[in-house]
């Protein structure tokens, strides 16, 4: 028997994949989402960010996209991912 369990967030997640560019003094750093709430979002990328900075980015394509900034709540880095290393992290969405 499989019991329910209760989601804690006030947010729920929604697994997508959209491309995300993130701008950062080094340069873009190009990823995508891997789900996305109201709040923030999981995100892959190919590049290093910093944990506890906040950053611009664009997610999505052309007229389909959206300019904000998220602050970089966490990070796991060197994680192999097909045929290569990735960062994931988790953003807050900011001001």
């Amino acid at each position: 028997m499989v019991k329910a369990f209760s989601e804690r967030r006030v947010h729920p997640r929604m697994r997508a994949r959209w491309p995300v560019t993130i701008l950062t003094d080094g340069g873009p750093v190009k990823g995508e989402t891997i789900n996305i709430a109201a709040t923030g979002a999981y995100i892959q990328c190919e590049g290093p960010v910093r944990r506890n900075e906040a950053y611009k980015m664009v997610i999505g394509l052309g007229d389909k996209s959206v300019a904000l900034n998220g602050k970089v709540l966490w990070s796991h880095g060197n994680i192999r991912s097909g045929n290569r290393d990735v960062t994931r992290i988790g953003v807050a969405f900011c001001d």
